[in-house]
């Protein structure tokens, strides 16, 4: 009986452990399949609750003064360090959002008085969406624009950058300077927007050249302005083609200057659909390269390495570069400037420490009434 009795313990523990393996396993879903059960990305399932339009009015982008509507927006989806749950201080890319909107919206030296819209995918989780309003952002929820299967991505957490195009449907504003949620701001950069490179153009009429089948006509006007992108740290300032840049014509869009217009983003959209409209390499960064080639209707301009770069050095900061996509945690071709990486890590507890101070004065004010 002894023995007997001792199996069946055996046998429950064991039980037991696989319920509990079993039940792990559900919960902890692989990332990227946890995200498109839960929101319809990519092939499984499809949302049941879309989000609202993202200018429910339909504003135009000027006041009723007639003065134009200027904004800075990020896209943040949580298909990036998603597995963090609700410890936001883990989320990279989530810290990275903050600090971006902390140097806008609060620190003197670059604060701007333009609005800093936030586009947050559904996979964006409610307590990062309150997180980032409490901070003073605008949060917009917008859908995902999905990708289609011929495009294929290196890493799947990558799929949605199609999304960053919902930007071109912020027709309140006129025009729109859109970062990386990976990017950071010295300087006010507001004064871009003067820019001849920051204008809306007409579009080009060139003989022979429309769309393809499937395709809507592009817009008669547009902007669309960017930079090429650096190898490295090691340029001079600012660096130039032949002297530190990758190849001529090719943009980087981690920094872009747009003007939102519902037909843009149609045209934009209909490359996904169409086989081998464009090399797919770099995602949304390659299909842009396409649709605003220099040969075509819609030439991109060139930002001034001025204004924004990546792997930024030092002597770019002692030249007073104002802007840079770079990441705070990691540089690995910076290389041997160690002020910029110092710099870079710093904004994240100034930002953090920056917040506690304000939240324990409102705290301590409430208190005391």
């Amino acid at each position: 009986m002894r023995v007997t009795f001792d199996r069946r313990i055996i046998t429950a523990a064991i039980t037991a452990v696989i319920l509990v393996i079993l039940l792990t396993g559900s919960f902890h879903e692989p990332t990227y399949n946890a995200i498109k059960n839960k929101t319809g990305f990519g092939k499984v399932a499809v949302q049941q609750n879309p989000a609202p339009p993202i200018n429910p009015n339909n504003a135009t982008g000027f006041d009723e003064q007639g003065n134009e509507k200027l904004a800075y927006a990020v896209l943040l989806s949580g298909t990036v360090d998603s597995a963090q749950g609700d410890d936001l201080e883990n989320d990279k890319y989530f810290v990275a959002t903050r600090i971006l909107l902390w140097q806008l919206l609060h620190v003197p030296e670059s604060r701007t008085k333009f609005d800093v819209v936030v586009l947050v995918t559904p996979t964006v989780s409610q307590s990062r969406r309150d997180r980032l309003e409490k901070d003073g952002a605008k949060i917009i929820l917008v859908d995902m624009v999905k990708t289609a299967s011929w495009i294929k991505p290196g890493e799947h957490q990558w799929d949605d950058l199609m999304t960053k195009f919902r930007a071109w449907q912020l027709t309140q504003y006129n025009r729109v300077l859109m970062f990386d949620g990976d990017s950071m701001v010295r300087k006010n950069m507001d004064k871009i927007f003067d820019e001849p490179l920051a204008q809306i153009q007409s579009s080009l009429k060139i003989p022979g050249v429309q769309p393809m089948e499937g395709q809507p006509m592009w817009p008669d006007e547009y902007l669309f302005a960017g930079g090429s992108e650096v190898w490295d740290s090691n340029h001079k300032f600012p660096p130039f083609h032949g002297g530190g840049l990758k190849r001529e014509g090719v943009m980087n869009a981690g920094f872009i200057i747009l003007h939102p217009d519902e037909k843009m983003f149609d045209y934009l959209v209909s490359f996904i659909d169409i086989k081998d409209s464009f090399d797919p390499t770099y995602n949304e960064q390659s299909l842009l390269n396409k649709a605003f080639e220099w040969e075509g209707p819609m030439p991109w301009k060139e930002v001034g390495y001025t204004w924004n770069m990546r792997c930024p050095n030092e002597n770019d900061f002692e030249h007073g570069l104002p802007s840079m996509h770079e990441k705070w945690w990691k540089q690995p071709y910076i290389y041997d400037n160690q002020k910029v990486k110092d710099w870079l890590l710093a904004q994240r507890w100034e930002m953090k420490g920056w917040y506690a101070g304000r939240e324990a004065t409102t705290e301590s004010n409430s208190l005391s009434t």
